[in-house]
């Protein structure tokens, strides 16, 4: 009971101090807003993507995995990504929808987005994910290691590699040569974001798709999109999406 009423008091005061966020939310929500936007990337219908963003709550060892790692959080003395937000469920639906064989996401930290995005893979039956995390023990509750949420039934899927992205995302992607996915998550600097989406566009296949977590936190992503030349780059609840175009001489060469 402690977790959900520290939940909803957590809930409250963000929209007493965002009233304008918190009246935006709630439109996106009665028009279904995200789930048109994503069914345009994927050519999944909207009623499709809404049944995605509702099955991880739905599944009860996923929800008590969460369930326990917020516990955890209440007594921890770090700032956590939220894990029930809907800019993780936004990544989740279009994992689900996609239904990728290669997924590349650089930042992991406690692994609340990374246990979403392996469960997605789980329910689709196929795909990997490769993780990039630099292991800052600054934004990990003591004692943990990076993805320590995890669940041990989902990692089978997963290969994490600790380091620094400028080193190791070029010598992975290099090794993979093409993926599906890429999900920008760790530095939210200007300079660095653009670093990443400049390196890893040219491994994305044709049609690929390019997330990016907090894309509304500087002008990169926005930037990024006009130097890709994407018609259609929208930002949803700070998630920016992005699709490479269907050819192979698409996009933006590597930085």
């Amino acid at each position: 009971m402690n977790w959900i009423l520290h939940r909803l008091g957590s809930r409250l005061r963000f929209a007493v101090r965002n009233p304008a966020y918190t009246a935006r939310a709630l439109a996106r929500e009665f028009s279904r807003a995200d789930e048109r936007a994503l069914a345009r990337f994927t050519s999944v219908p909207a009623s499709t993507i809404r049944s995605f963003l509702d099955e991880p709550l739905q599944d009860s060892a996923f929800a008590s995995r969460l369930r326990a790692a917020e516990a955890e959080f209440v007594t921890a003395e770090i700032e956590s990504a939220s894990l029930y937000a809907k800019k993780v469920l936004i990544q989740y639906a279009a994992v689900r929808a996609f239904a990728p064989d290669v997924v590349v996401e650089t930042g992991v930290a406690s692994g609340v987005s990374t246990s979403y995005l392996l469960y997605a893979l789980h329910r689709n039956q196929r795909g990997t994910l490769y993780s990039i995390e630099l292991g800052d023990p600054r934004y990990l509750p003591k004692g943990k290691p990076p993805g320590w949420i995890v669940p041990s039934w989902l990692r089978s899927r997963w290969n994490l590699r600790l380091g620094d992205s400028r080193k190791l995302l070029p010598e992975l992607l290099s090794h993979l040569g093409k993926m599906d996915v890429f999900i920008h998550d760790s530095l939210h600097s200007y300079e660095h974001m653009l670093w990443e989406y400049r390196a890893a566009y040219p491994h994305l296949r044709p049609g690929g798709l390019l997330l990016s977590d907090d894309a509304d936190w500087n002008t990169a992503f926005r930037e990024f999109a006009v130097e890709a030349h994407a018609t259609n780059a929208p930002v949803l609840r700070g998630v920016g999406l992005l699709q490479k175009e269907n050819r192979e001489d698409a996009g933006v060469h590597s930085a």
